[in-house]
């Protein structure tokens, strides 16, 4: 990314969504061999013909479930809750 532009865009991204990991726009620009960066720069350099343009970012926030096995010893159950006596 040697283009000032781009980098002036990154920050703004960064800014507005609120991202903090400085390598999350590297990786959009680098996926599929380069096609976003390409997209960018295209939309810095050439004149939109008879419609206007415009250049849309977001951030999709996805949990990551992570499944943990825990031993326990004897269960309580209640209307909306379980005791585990025994658990580590």
């Amino acid at each position: 990314m040697d283009d000032p532009r781009i980098e002036w865009i990154r920050d703004r991204v960064y800014q507005a969504l609120d991202i903090t990991d400085n390598e999350v726009f590297d990786e959009l620009l680098n996926r599929e061999d380069g096609e976003a960066e390409r997209a960018i720069a295209k939309f810095l350099n050439e004149t939109p013909e008879e419609h206007e343009q415009s250049i849309l970012f977001y951030k999709v926030i996805q949990e990551e479930e992570e499944e943990v096995e825990v031993e326990c010893g004897e269960f309580s159950y209640f209307s909306n809750f379980v005791i585990c006596r025994g658990c580590n």
